[in-house]
């Protein structure tokens, strides 16, 4: 069960923080059945997100993590 204090933004961002695809059943597993708005949410903040279909209807999705160039 998560902790009180734990947001849903917050929830995703931990987790998609990896730069790896993560599944539609994976997101509602792990941060809510309501994945989709948390998503938007997190989109009207700035990030960004990449979808993939996979099988079927089914999507995937990760998070854009920016890379900073090394000079």
């Amino acid at each position: 069960m998560p902790m009180k204090d734990d947001n849903l933004p917050d929830r995703m961002l931990r987790l998609m923080s990896d730069g790896l695809w993560h599944s539609t059943d994976e997101l509602v597993e792990k941060v809510s059945h309501r994945f989709s708005a948390t998503k938007y949410t997190l989109t009207k903040r700035g990030y960004k997100f990449e979808t993939r279909p996979i099988e079927g209807n089914k999507k995937e999705y990760r998070l854009v993590v920016e890379k900073s160039a090394i000079v």
